[in-house]
């Protein structure tokens, strides 16, 4: 688990969150809290904060966040790549790549 240039023991870690999906960290360095959280027990990100407190406030926004996605994933429907599929089995014309100026405004046919 060496993903920061701080060198960190187990026993310096303190579990700040824990749930079924992710749990959380911090370390005291003195002159920060280093943080970091884990999603079905891999790295996913980390930050630090000037105190206990404010890491602990830190990671419940960034989990809240990925919380978030986590639900949006689990619903059909809510994803882009789904609603795109979804018009293309309809029929609706995709715009065609702008990179191609000359026939910018015009529609493509579905595939």
């Amino acid at each position: 688990m060496a993903h920061s240039a701080e060198p960190t023991t187990e026993a310096s870690r303190i579990l700040i969150h824990s749930d079924a999906r992710y749990e959380a960290f911090t370390v005291d360095l003195d002159y920060m809290w280093r943080w970091e959280i884990l999603r079905d027990g891999e790295f996913v990100q980390e930050g630090c904060s000037l105190s206990f407190d404010s890491s602990r406030k830190a990671v419940a926004h960034v989990l809240s966040h990925f919380k978030r996605q986590d639900e949006a994933a689990q619903r059909p429907g809510d994803n882009s790549a789904e609603i795109k599929r979804l018009l293309q089995s309809l029929g609706t014309p995709i715009p065609v790549n702008e990179q191609n100026d000359s026939t910018k405004n015009e529609l493509a046919q579905p595939e």
